[in-house]
């Protein structure tokens, strides 16, 4: 959104809680840089998230809240899949 180009990083392979959490605390980290540079007429403005997504930028990021809630919920599924007790989803420390 606050650039208008749609890139995905590669995160890697996670194989621990450890390394989980670490990756999702420096994206986290990122999304808190960039949050504040988001010109505020780009929530109305048409854009296209991947090349692939067409919709005015308030949906889009809507659909990205969505959609992180589904994949949080995936990855709790996995941690306890593979015995890891995964962090409270109300602690937010």
């Amino acid at each position: 959104m606050a650039t208008g180009e749609w890139t995905t990083d590669d995160i890697g392979d996670p194989r621990s809680k450890s390394d989980f959490l670490r990756i999702w605390d420096e994206h986290t980290e990122e999304i808190d840089r960039i949050w504040p540079t988001i010109p505020p007429h780009r929530w109305q403005e048409k854009d296209s998230a991947f090349g692939a997504w067409p919709g005015i930028g308030i949906n889009l990021l809507m659909y990205s809240i969505d959609n992180e809630i589904h994949h949080r919920g995936q990855a709790y599924a996995y941690l306890r899949a593979l015995g890891i007790a995964p962090p409270a989803f109300y602690d937010r420390s």
